[in-house]
């Protein structure tokens, strides 16, 4: 059968938009694709419990498919949001940069610790503090989509973020990026005008004008726990895609602390409290129990479940636990899925070999596989 996915080329107002927000451990676009192709027809309904920086609702929204989403990272949720319910207007979205610019007095500039002296100039400093008074994210589509602008563009290689020399993935500790800059000539963050900087970016974002939803309706996405803040639906969803957070492997408010920072969301140093990476065990099946509780109730009898997970023990035995109660007449299939080159965590000096992710595919009865996922073998 003839694919009839939408068009992501950068020619396309979907396609320029679909590839908002740097964020770590991210489903890769042409994944999201195949299986909500697979799975459901225009008019059903796709869930994604945890669904991170939006790809999921985006690429269900951009097909005709129906989406509920939610995550509880704020730099995430603005993400999903913004990419599929962006502000109508470019123009007001440029004038609300500049008018941040213009309340961005001189003294907001002055820098906090040696990482903000060297990590942006005064005049960028002063933009991002007077953004995390006045932004209204929450509440307001102007704000948010501002706001996702900035985050998007907030750190990334010079000359292309409003940063320093800095990953735009992933924000390290702020003594290894002082130790980093002044050990490879970066001891002078470049002087950046943040209107003009925001301006061009914002440009190219809508040149191609806003994605909008293909014979149905913009996703639904919430910021919270999804045991608690899952969005109800129209309908029972026809297909459940997600892959929940790994147990002990990152820890996502540390990885975000410099954007969730400039959101007001959080301090202007990192804090590595270790349960951000869900290191206790029993807290962690607590929280998987609960939000595919919640997951659960908007599904039918029919429902296909996709889960992408870590491969190692820890995780994947907790979640094929919960699924075996939760869906005790389905068939459990399930796919190694070995990350093909480096892993991210060698950008960062960790080279130790890793156990890959694994797909699980949960069938209802006598509904049959499709497509590769018929070669997927039994779970054991």
């Amino acid at each position: 059968m003839k694919s009839t996915r939408a068009n992501l080329s950068y020619s396309t107002a979907a396609g320029r938009w679909a590839r908002l927000g740097p964020y770590y451990a991210m489903f890769p676009i042409p994944f999201a694709e195949s299986i909500i192709e697979l799975y459901t027809k225009p008019g059903q309904t796709v869930i994604d419990p945890f669904c991170g920086r939006g790809t999921v609702p985006f690429i269900a929204m951009v097909n005709g498919i129906r989406a509920i989403g939610c995550d509880i990272n704020p730099v995430a949720w603005l993400y999903a949001k913004t990419k599929t319910d962006p502000h109508g207007s470019l123009e007001e979205v440029k004038a609300r940069i500049s008018q941040l610019q213009e309340a961005a007095g001189p003294d907001a500039g002055k820098a906090e610790s040696e990482f903000q002296e060297m990590a942006f100039c005064p005049s960028v400093l002063a933009f991002i503090k007077t953004a995390r008074r006045k932004l209204v994210w929450r509440t307001s589509s102007l704000d948010r989509t501002v706001a996702t602008l900035l985050i998007q563009h907030l750190h990334d290689k010079k000359g292309q973020g409003l940063s320093n020399q800095m990953r735009h993935s992933r924000a390290l500790s702020p003594r290894y990026c002082i130790e980093w800059w002044h050990r490879n000539g970066y001891s002078v963050p470049p002087e950046i005008n943040t209107q003009k900087f925001l301006h061009k970016r914002a440009e190219w974002r809508y040149a191609k004008g806003t994605p909008r939803p293909s014979g149905g309706e913009a996703p639904t996405i919430t910021l919270g726990s999804s045991a608690t803040a899952l969005p109800e639906t129209h309908t029972p969803a026809d297909l459940v895609l997600t892959s929940p957070p790994y147990s002990n492997v990152t820890n996502y408010r540390a990885d975000n602390w410099l954007r969730l920072w400039a959101l007001g969301e959080g301090p202007s140093l990192p804090d590595w409290k270790p349960e951000q990476k869900f290191v206790n065990t029993e807290a962690y099946r607590r929280m998987l129990r609960e939000c595919l509780t919640a997951t659960k109730e908007r599904t039918h009898p029919r429902t296909v479940w996709y889960i992408r997970s870590d491969a190692r023990p820890q995780t994947k035995k907790i979640i094929t636990a919960i699924m075996c109660e939760l869906l005790p007449d389905y068939r459990p299939y399930e796919n190694p899925a070995p990350y093909p080159g480096s892993t991210q965590t060698a950008l960062y000096g960790d080279h130790e070999p890793k156990p890959g992710e694994i797909d699980l595919l949960y069938m209802p009865p006598r509904r049959l596989r499709k497509g590769f996922t018929s070669q997927f073998r039994p779970a054991k």
